[in-house]
């Protein structure tokens, strides 16, 4: 039973706060609504007055009655529902075509998928998460999203960091937390311990001069910068790094750390901490290179200009960066499946055709009205002669259209499906 003498962590840390009173009414929520918009497929339409997040270039804040489900944009992947909170480690770590990154917490893929579209076709994001059914959620959000430089491995973190030491120029530590409910002491305590454990074993993963962002969705101190001030104690070879963004506010320590509070940005609690490896530590730098898979199919029938290399296996015909298509880990999905067959009985799946198309493949313009209704399942006439790719007039991948006689329909399982959308 916890002292009397001692008040629960989320009533010491109200206390310490000027606003604190605020802070307990905020903590529990609802969050602003917010949503990430993708680089290539077009503007979002039909969603009235929507600002944007200060600390996101690509964020947007939405009314709070706007379901993402609702909205075309969702489905074609225009969109992204995702916190604005959410979206701040991704922006501090600052990810650059043709590095590795490794995310060591991907699942569900939010911060997975920003990190992908900011490394575009070059490079490698290695995506890992101890949970089965989680990987299959991840592995589908990369899909939606059209990332084709992920790995999604079943290694866990701790064997990745003995095999391959100093294989990534930055890492993702978003890490399990105590979220924004109230705990003891000893629940916090726990927590914080299995953090920091995991921070150390990420932190084998970066190369000399490398990044490591640590991020948690909890406004306990003792899981945010206790962690961090813990992990530089013990490792002399790390140092924090001073983070100023847009509508932030400082850690609680003054050690260069990022806040996000219910009561002032009206997002969930949130803290980030950019953290690099000094020049000259000792780490043996382990590749993650492996064999590059033998050629399987062109892309020039759609893209005649793609950085991708593409690839067989068995019936399948997979599309992605030449890091992703040869690293060396066991994984559960690798680059685009492209789709299944060969020559006239090749099928393209419904996610990769919308890759293809944000790419620049060929495809017929579209109403948005016609694009619902044929996401709907309808069949309509269009001024087509053969099967094609389709877009909307504003750039959201629709994805392959299929059918005779002049009566075309989009070609996407039934369980992709909805009527009623904006």
């Amino acid at each position: 039973m916890m002292s009397r003498d001692r008040p629960p962590p989320l009533a010491a840390l109200a206390s310490s706060l000027s606003d604190g009173e605020s802070f307990l009414a905020a903590v529990a929520g609802p969050f602003r609504r917010a949503i990430r918009v993708h680089p290539r497929r077009g503007t979002p339409s039909g969603w009235g007055t929507m600002v944007q997040v200060p600390w996101s270039p690509s964020g947007l804040f939405t009314s709070d009655d706007a379901d993402p489900g609702d909205f075309l944009d969702h489905h074609l992947g225009t969109i992204y529902a995702q916190d604005a909170a959410s979206q701040l480690p991704v922006v501090l770590l600052d990810p650059q075509p043709g590095e590795t990154v490794i995310d060591v917490c991907a699942a569900p893929g939010s911060k997975s998928t920003q990190i992908g579209l900011a490394l575009g076709d070059e490079g490698l994001l290695v995506c890992c998460d101890a949970s089965p059914p989680r990987r299959r959620v991840l592995s589908e959000n990369l899909a939606r999203q059209g990332v084709a430089s992920a790995v999604v491995t079943p290694m866990p973190v701790h064997i990745l960091a003995q095999r391959h030491p100093g294989c990534a120029d930055a890492v993702l530590v978003d890490a399990p937390c105590s979220g924004h409910e109230q705990r003891s002491s000893k629940q916090v305590e726990r927590m914080a311990q299995r953090q920091l454990e995991l921070l150390e074993q990420a932190s084998r993963l970066v190369r000399p001069c490398g990044r490591l962002v640590y991020s948690t969705c909890t406004p306990y101190v003792e899981e945010d910068e206790q962690v961090v001030a813990a992990f530089l104690a013990s490792h002399p070879g790390w140092a924090a790094e001073a983070c100023v963004a847009p509508g932030c506010d400082g850690d609680l320590r003054g050690a260069g750390g990022i806040r996000l509070w219910p009561q002032r940005q009206g997002s969930e609690a949130f803290f980030a901490a950019r953290l690099r490896a000094l020049d000259g530590d000792a780490v043996q730098c382990v590749s993650l290179n492996g064999i590059v898979p033998p050629a399987g199919v062109e892309l020039s029938a759609w893209l005649p200009h793609t950085g991708l290399m593409c690839w067989r296996r068995g019936n399948a015909v997979f599309a992605g960066t030449a890091q992703a298509a040869s690293c060396a880990l066991p994984s559960e999905a690798r680059g685009l499946l492209l789709g299944h067959g060969e020559g006239e009985r090749f099928r393209l799946e419904p996610w990769s055709a919308q890759a293809l198309i944000e790419r620049g493949a060929a495809a017929v313009v579209v109403s948005h009205a016609d694009a619902i209704r044929l996401w709907a399942g309808e069949e309509l006439d269009l001024p087509i002669a053969r099967p094609a790719l389709a877009r909307t007039a504003s750039g959201g991948p629709l994805g392959e259209l299929a059918g005779a006689s002049g009566r075309w329909r989009l070609d996407i399982p039934s369980r992709m499906r909805r009527t009623g959308l904006r």
